[in-house]
């Protein structure tokens, strides 16, 4: 399982201003196109053990959650007065929406359909109707929710043992890597009222616990086993939210 990822905060206006500069190099650099930079005429073998509904449903959850992220960015992208901070999010909107096309084009290439699970698209809007301070969308897609993806693909590229999927799957996962990076780079200079913290919590955790039952299809017996899971991942990314302010520090 890969860690929470920490970036420490910047300790001065300037250390702030290269490392968006170099977000924003690095994001440059490392545009990819679908058709020339994935090498297609590698033999996709998703192994026979996982039927072809657990390789639907867990393609189209991330091809969902990256749709909305895209829309997610565009938003803020509207309340973002400052250039630099707005390419990080042009470049990160054009990334999501090209995972999800990724995504979908490995599922046509093995013949198995995109299955989006019942009730993922709604959790996932809570993304694009967000109420809240713009800081607080920041830190529900990119230093929560980006990381999680970076988990779930993590995971997915140790049960997925396809030659073709891997090859994508190390294409996005240095997309998120950037993304999460830039979420903590803004999230750490991030001012919010009492109000908006308790606020913002509760709807990152609300997002979360919907796209969770989502994933287990509201299965009972399911969510019991998962429940624990997603406890201890929530713990995790709460650590993070306590690092960064958010979330007050729990006294020893």
């Amino acid at each position: 399982m890969l860690p929470t990822q920490i970036v420490t905060p910047p300790s001065s206006q300037s250390s702030r201003e290269h490392q968006i500069a170099t977000l924003i190099n690095n994001a440059e650099n490392g545009q990819w196109q679908i058709e020339k930079d994935i090498d297609w005429s590698i033999h996709p073998s998703p192994p026979n053990f996982l039927t072809q509904r657990f390789i639907g449903r867990a393609l189209g959850a991330l091809m969902a959650g990256e749709e909305a992220t895209a829309a997610a960015c565009k938003m803020l992208l509207a309340d973002s007065p400052d250039a630099d901070l707005s390419a990080c999010l042009e470049y990160q909107a054009a990334d999501e929406e090209r995972h999800a096309k990724v995504y979908r084009a490995y599922l046509e290439r093995v013949g198995m359909p995109a299955l989006i699970p019942d009730g993922f698209r709604e959790a996932t809007k809570q993304l694009v109707n967000w109420k809240g301070p713009p800081t607080g969308l920041v830190f529900a897609v990119h230093v929560v929710l980006e990381s999680e993806a970076l988990t779930l693909q993590h995971e997915l590229s140790d049960d997925i043992r396809c030659p073709l999927f891997q090859a994508i799957n190390r294409r996005v996962t240095q997309d998120e890597v950037r993304h999460v990076a830039y979420g903590q780079l803004v999230s750490a200079n991030a001012q919010l009222t009492e109000q908006e913290r308790l606020e913002t919590v509760l709807a990152i955790k609300g997002i979360w616990d919907a796209c969770i039952k989502a994933l287990v299809h509201d299965n009972a017996v399911l969510w019991r086993a998962v429940k624990g899971f997603s406890e201890r991942r929530w713990a995790l990314q709460a650590k993070s939210l306590e690092r960064l302010g958010l979330i007050d520090p729990v006294p020893a």
